[in-house]
């Protein structure tokens, strides 16, 4: 079993229960059935520190021969992509991507990442929040969290566009 990026290295494992690491480049290959368990050792499991990640810009075969991985996607900051074999499940991550998974509080959605809506809703996310970053840059904090409150108490009043279209009337007089 070689692995994915570096190819002619052959995968190891590090213990009976651990997944599959690249010694060259500090991958690691988690087979479907050692999901569930990865996932619930995520805090807990020892995996490379390393945040330099040289192969994010490729794809690889899946190590069991299945073919060429799919990608997702993962927008965090700074994007990178994780590699999915569609055959066997099993799931690719280049050095450091588990330790930016579990920072941003993303280990539950770990089977998600390949789900077309999932990654709609992610990108939404992102899109909501530069557009509220750029607008509380140009009205300033005070006014932004203002709107904001307002906002938040309108949400649910039967009146709302009513209200909105007094308040664009007293603004624009």
């Amino acid at each position: 079993m070689n692995c994915p990026k570096c190819k002619t290295v052959s995968l190891r494992k590090r213990g009976y229960d651990s997944p599959f690491h690249c010694h060259k480049c500090g991958g690691i290959w988690v087979e479907k059935q050692r999901i569930p368990q990865f996932v619930e050792n995520a805090h807990s499991t020892e995996h490379s520190r390393d945040q330099h990640n040289l192969h994010d810009d490729i794809t690889g075969l899946c190590p069991s021969g299945h073919g060429i991985l799919i990608r997702a996607k993962i927008a965090v900051e700074p994007p990178f992509y994780l590699e999915k074999c569609t055959t066997c499940g099993g799931i690719w991550l280049d050095n450091g991507e588990w330790e930016r998974i579990v920072s941003n509080n993303l280990v539950e959605h770990l089977q998600d990442f390949w789900c077309r809506s999932w990654q709609a809703k992610q990108r939404k996310e992102k899109n909501r929040e530069s557009f509220l970053q750029s607008n509380q840059t140009l009205l300033g904090d005070s006014v932004f969290m203002e709107v904001m409150k307002l906002a938040e108490s309108l949400k649910e009043h039967p009146e709302k566009r009513r209200a909105i279209a007094l308040l664009q009337q007293e603004v624009l007089q």
